[in-house]
């Protein structure tokens, strides 16, 4: 009984295989642990996540005041949201950019100066503008033309161009916009005296489109580097200036009303015996007839300082 016990194979089989079944129990137990620990780990992170998502919103209901600005002279009425700083907000590249251009087309194309067309503002209107465009800047400021700004201004004036609004149409986050509406007003300058007047307030509406292939001297694509080019132009007035100019009226002399005289007092009337007195002049009375019907008297007028009937 106390004697060396003898293994058999199949003892020897049935121990390993007891053996490897509990290290896999505690394998699978381990890799259930770990396994738990990875989810749970993952919904902690999704769970942060999505917190830092909600306080980032936060507040989901904003009341944003606008302020709504109306032009004293142009009726014209134009929307600003109020935020703290209105000069710093914030802006896209390309919005800067469209934004320049359009700028900088306007204020060649509109301002008249001798000196700084022959220097830049002619180099810049023929670089950003199509065929069609330019065709048009050129017959306006054609010499022969009687309308042209240097027959109707000559050499010591100069007209200077002030941009109200630059407002972009069309475009979104991966197009470029397809025009601008531009709100601007112009004022004519007098060289010699250094004074200035207000000349109108117009409203330029432009199609525009970029060509980076177009070709070009090393010059002219300095000043248009990357290819802008209006293909479509228009100026309107923005409002007509002779609508604000009040005429008074003429004075009128006022006629005094005529001076009337005073009726007569009646004559005095003998007295009939046994007739009522104020009758004598009625003969129906004396007669036996009944009076007619007679309308109340009037009050007896007056005339005032002015000559005025006060009734």
């Amino acid at each position: 009984m106390f004697g060396k016990k003898v293994s058999s194979p199949q003892i020897d089989s049935a121990v390993s295989k007891s053996v490897n079944f509990e290290i896999t129990l505690a394998d699978m137990a381990r890799r259930s642990e770990r396994r738990a620990w990875l989810v749970a780990s993952g919904a902690i992170a999704l769970s942060l996540i999505l917190a830092a998502g909600y306080f980032y919103m936060l507040p989901l209901k904003e009341k944003v005041p606008y302020l709504i600005m109306a032009d004293a002279y142009t009726g014209t009425s134009s929307v600003a949201r109020l935020t703290q700083d209105a000069d710093h907000r914030s802006i896209t590249t390309k919005e800067a950019v469209n934004r320049s251009n359009v700028a900088h087309f306007l204020l060649a194309r509109e301002s008249y100066d001798v000196a700084l067309m022959n220097l830049r503002d002619r180099t810049t209107v023929y670089t950003m503008s199509s065929p069609d465009v330019a065709a048009a800047y050129t017959g306006l400021h054609n010499p022969k033309s009687p309308t042209s700004p240097f027959n109707v201004y000559g050499k010591n004036k100069a007209i200077r161009v002030k941009i109200l609004s630059i407002s972009l149409i069309g475009g979104s986050a991966k197009t470029w916009p397809k025009g601008a509406t531009v709100r601007f007003q112009r004022s004519l300058y007098d060289k010699p005296t250094g004074t200035s007047k207000p000349l109108d307030s117009n409203i330029a509406t432009m199609e525009f489109t970029y060509k980076s292939n177009l070709k070009m001297e090393e010059k002219y694509r300095i000043e248009n580097p990357l290819g802008f080019q209006v293909t479509n132009y228009r100026v309107d007035r923005d409002y007509d200036d002779s609508g604000f100019t009040a005429t008074p009226p003429d004075e009128m002399e006022v006629q005094p009303l005529p001076q009337t005289p005073n009726p007569a007092m009646p004559a005095a009337q003998p007295v009939v015996p046994g007739a009522i007195p104020g009758d004598a002049a009625n003969p129906a009375i004396q007669q036996g007839y009944p009076a007619p019907a007679t309308p109340p008297a009037a009050a007896p007028s007056s005339n005032n300082a002015n000559g005025a009937i006060n009734q």
